[in-house]
């Protein structure tokens, strides 16, 4: 075959290069026979530079097509800053030095299974695609600054920088979808600031930069969906301020960090989900400030940073629901302070642990729907202070464990709805829910509450309409309920707590099977001795439902109780008031005494021991004259007509002081009723 043009500068072609010029004219493939000699393989750079700049002709005028495969491509080809005339396609050819593309214009450039030692295409124009695909390989991909008219195709090409940066395309604009599928990276790849205006698949994608970014992506603009599924990355991905039009999908995706962050994404904007599902990371998952239009989903994926932060979601906004579930798991801590959930929260069945820390960190976290925490398992402790959820706080059968410190620090907690802590759940640690707002029930039946010696849960100032007390065995530790406000609570005798604080705990009703004996047995139990709020509110709840007489056992328990702050003179005045009216509930114990008094005087005063002291005198009577020393008022005149003698007279003193004694107590009694009354 003969040069179908010939050139000087070139001298006698190979037979690659004869057939190239032959197929350039009409844009047909110019195929390189396998096997074949190997200067027959070769290709210079210098043709290929002219046929694409169009300072090499070939015959029938300007080429329409460069196409090319199996070549080798000898010297270097540099088209800094040129204009080329027609699309370059080389498939599967190897170049003995880089190519250079940087500032250079082109219809579009295709270079699939191509080996090139290295791509310089700073700021390419290409109206077309860029293909790097189909087993492209390359030390460094240069595309800072480029321009993309069509899409950049990386699927299944590996670049091996190792220790440098691998593919640099900080800046790159892509018109359509950039697409990574099995891309194989030993390097750092660099998108930070670039935007992509359709879709971006980075699926079954491996960057392998450990302990430098593997992606570094800050900035990154991506007009649709963002697939990383089955991603591994063995170094951060860095995604701060990256803004997806679509959802970013991490479906299964493997993130190493290595001791440092697996997955840096500050303000991150997703208007649709995040897809995380069966998504393992070594190192913190950052998504501190991110904004998620749609779901965040979690199921199964297992974080791990033990010690300190798995997740850190301080100020993450999701619009609609978080789903942490189907055996998901993270190992330190997960932060979401200042979050906001605009649907529902869903950790069932999840597994937080850092033992000896703090496992959940959600101060001040929304939630506008509800919290479902059913069956999660936690070591070490949770966190909700002044969080807010609009529904349901359901945490059945969820296992919370810290021992010695708090298994869940949630004071200032606002429920709308009931907050649940029943069905086998169970707290190593104390529950301190101080100051909580349940708009419905607080439940803790079949609980199991343990914190012994110290405070196994606290409500003090809590507010709800029901709180329902029903635990499994009897707590280990205090309960406090000073100042807790509900409408109605349910207990079980056989599982109160050795002790209790009830100081100001009010209630409307009572529900539960213990007798008003066995509630004052409760009341007892109050560490910081006597109160009498507790024994008035126990009081008031029997009146409210009818029971005038349980209401009055509570009341006398309440003054009997009341002698051990009281002086000696005042327990011997509670005593007799006790003796003789039972505090003025039992006024009919007077009467009784009075019997026994006048049976009493009709056998001590015989009318051989008085003397008559006035003339005339009504016939002496034992009955009318102990009536008379008996009532300080009123005159039947027996006490003035005789005159007791011997033993008589000391008797008669005795009845004296009995009969103030006992109408003292009387108006005592009467009088302290109706004031409280």
């Amino acid at each position: 075959m003969t040069d179908p043009d010939p050139d000087p500068r070139f001298g006698e072609l190979s037979e690659a290069e004869r057939g190239l010029l032959e197929a350039a004219a009409t844009g047909a493939w110019a195929e390189v026979r396998a096997g074949g000699a190997d200067a027959d393989r070769q290709v210079r750079a210098g043709l290929l530079a002219g046929l694409l700049t169009g300072e090499r002709t070939p015959e029938g005028g300007r080429p329409r097509a460069v196409k090319l495969r199996g070549a080798r491509i000898t010297g270097a080809l540099d088209l800094e800053a040129a204009e080329l005339a027609c699309p370059l396609l080389l498939d599967g050819c190897r170049f003995e030095e880089p190519l250079v593309l940087r500032e250079a214009t082109a219809p579009s450039v295709r270079l699939p299974g191509c080996d090139v030692p290295e791509l310089i295409a700073d700021q390419l124009r290409t109206t077309g695609n860029l293909e790097l695909n189909r087993g492209f390989t390359a030390a460094r991909v240069h595309l800072t600054g480029a321009d993309i008219g069509g899409t950049v195709d990386l699927s299944d090409a590996a670049l091996h920088a190792s220790a440098a940066p691998a593919l640099l395309a900080d800046g790159l604009t892509v018109a359509q979808d950039m697409l990574c599928r099995n891309l194989s990276v030993q390097g750092e790849a660099r998108l930070r600031g670039a935007s992509i205006n359709g879709t971006m698949a980075l699926d079954k994608a491996r960057l392998d930069a450990p302990g430098a970014a593997a992606l570094a992506a800050a900035r990154l603009t991506v007009g649709h969906d963002a697939f990383c599924r089955d991603l591994s990355a063995n170094g951060e991905v860095r995604l701060p301020g990256a803004r997806i039009g679509g959802r970013l999908d991490l479906t299964r995706a493997r993130l190493t960090g290595a001791g440092a962050a697996a997955l840096t994404a500050d303000h991150l904007a997703v208007d649709d989900g995040v897809l995380a599902e069966g998504m393992s990371s070594d190192g913190e998952v950052r998504l501190t400030g991110a904004r998620i239009g749609g779901t965040l989903i979690l199921a199964g994926a297992r974080l791990s940073n033990s010690g300190a932060r798995a997740l850190s979601g301080e100020g993450l906004a999701v619009d609609q629901d978080l789903y942490a579930t189907g055996g998901f798991h993270a190992e330190g801590e997960v932060q979401l302070v200042r979050a906001r959930i605009g649907g529902a929260l869903n950790l069932d069945d999840a597994v937080l642990a850092n033992p000896g820390g703090q496992a959940w960190t959600a101060d001040a976290l929304t939630i506008e729907q509800s919290a479902y925490c059913r069956r999660l398992s936690v070591e070490g402790e949770v966190r909700l202070v002044g969080a807010r959820i609009g529904g349901v706080a359901d945490f059945s059968g969820a296992r919370l464990a810290d021992p010695g410190r708090r298994a869940l620090y949630a004071v200032r907690l606002s429920v709308d709805g009931d907050l649940l802590c029943r069905r086998g759940f169970t707290a190593e640690g104390g529950l301190q829910l101080s100051g909580v707002r349940v708009g419905g029930h607080i439940e803790l039946a079949d609980a199991v509450l343990t914190r012994p010696r110290r405070q196994a849960l606290d409500l003090a100032f809590a507010t709800a309409q029901a709180l329902i007390l029903r635990p499994r065995h009897a707590p280990e530790g205090l309960i406090n309920l000073t100042g807790t406000q509900v409408g109605t609570y349910e207990d079980d005798h056989r599982t109160w707590p050795a002790t209790l604080l009830l100081q100001g705990f009010t209630y409307d009703t009572l529900t539960g099977d213990a007798d008003v004996r066995s509630r004052l047995r409760w009341a007892s139990r109050h560490r910081g001795g006597y109160n009498p709020q507790i024994y008035d509110q126990l009081a008031a709840a029997y009146r409210r439902t009818g029971h005038e007489e349980a209401a009055r056992q509570v009341a006398i328990a309440k003054q009997w109780r009341r002698r051990k702050v009281l002086r000696p003179p005042g327990k011997l005045a509670n005593w007799l008031l006790y003796l003789t009216v039972g505090y003025g509930y039992r006024t009919w114990l007077a009467a009784l005494w009075l019997a026994a008094l006048l049976a009493l005087g009709t056998q001590v005063f015989d009318p051989g021991q008085m003397t008559r002291a006035a003339t005339p005198a009504p016939s002496f009577s034992a009955l009318g004259y102990t009536l008379d020393v008996l009532l300080p008022i009123g005159d039947l005149g027996q006490q003035k007509a005789w005159q007791p003698d011997g033993a008589a007279q000391y008797w008669s003193w005795a009845f004296i002081a009995a009969g103030w004694i006992l109408s003292t107590a009387v108006v005592a009694g009467l009088t302290g009723v109706l004031k409280r009354n």
